[in-house]
């Protein structure tokens, strides 16, 4: 018989918003209110994980705020080889013709900086289950990385399960933004940003016998920074598409969300981290009595 969990966390991608969900997830602990299962995608991954890792959230806000994230990008190629690489090509051979890297970063620093933020944990070590999605971009398969024990027997459509790779893997297959970060290859699939197919997923817990569901949604804010780079464009591609999926999710699959409305944070803002996780106290400090009432339903 599959196993039922009376409390799942849901936890929506938003760059550097997600932060908010590290405040959310601080009011719930200290009110005694601890998930028995979360599913992240993309931002929410990385606080899903941080958790079900038994990371000490405020220790690592502490830590983190010596880091420069810069530190953790790997170009795929140096500026003078985009000029030589421009200059070859330009004079060489027709644009139509051209083959540019599949993503600005390689990702492996932020891959390396996870495996020792996570203690190297696999999906099978955790007290807490865990569920990371991300997409395969060839296939538009949603692959979601699970432990062994969480792979629903009811097949999932279009939907690939994956239970043998490391959280750090799977956050860093969830996250990667396409156009910016090379996709993960993982198994045969080649990974993006889980927030093309599904940036809210209360689905995947409802099928991992969740039977109270938190979502997290941060969707897209009309109150958004403006867009000023080619990373802000394609990631607010990424939050627009994922609400209007997260829209039919959210009919189809009852729960208690969340809408944190995150005024005027940029894809950039790393800085206001810090900031982000005391909005996202208050957020839940102010939900917490129609949460309990929810919960006690």
């Amino acid at each position: 018989m599959a196993k039922t969990y009376k409390l799942g966390l849901a936890l929506s991608g938003g760059g550097v918003r997600g932060a908010v969900h590290l405040g959310i997830l601080n009011v719930l602990i200290k009110n005694k209110i601890f998930p028995d299962i979360i599913a992240g995608t993309s931002a929410g991954s990385i606080v899903g994980a941080l958790y079900a890792a038994g990371v000490d959230l405020e220790k690592f806000l502490e830590d983190f705020k010596s880091i420069n994230p810069i530190c953790l990008l790997d170009p795929t190629v140096t500026g003078v080889y985009i000029l030589l690489l421009f200059f070859y090509y330009w004079t060489k051979r027709p644009m139509v013709h051209w083959t540019l890297p599949k993503g600005l970063f390689k990702g492996e620093k932020i891959e390396q900086f996870l495996e020792e933020t996570f203690d190297k944990k696999g999906f099978n070590d955790l007290k807490v289950p865990l569920s990371v999605v991300s997409a395969d971009i060839n296939t538009g398969q949603t692959v979601v990385f699970c432990p062994r024990k969480n792979v629903p027997r009811k097949k999932l459509s279009n939907t690939v399960f994956i239970t043998d790779r490391s959280l750090a893997t799977a956050v860093r297959a969830s996250i990667s933004l396409p156009g910016v970060f090379l996709p993960r290859v993982v198994k045969g699939h080649t990974l993006v940003d889980g927030g093309i197919k599904n940036n809210i997923p209360v689905d995947i817990l409802h099928s991992q016998g969740a039977t109270k569901i938190i979502g997290v949604d941060l969707g897209v804010s009309e109150s958004r920074a403006k867009v000023d780079s080619i990373i802000d464009i394609l990631m607010a591609t990424i939050d627009i598409m994922g609400d209007e999926l997260s829209h039919y999710i959210r009919k189809e699959h009852p729960g208690y969300y969340i809408y944190p409305d995150i005024k005027g944070v940029g894809y950039k803002d790393f800085h206001r981290i810090p900031e982000i996780v005391e909005y996202g106290e208050k957020v839940a400090e102010r939900e917490l009595p129609k949460i309990i009432k929810y919960l006690s339903s």
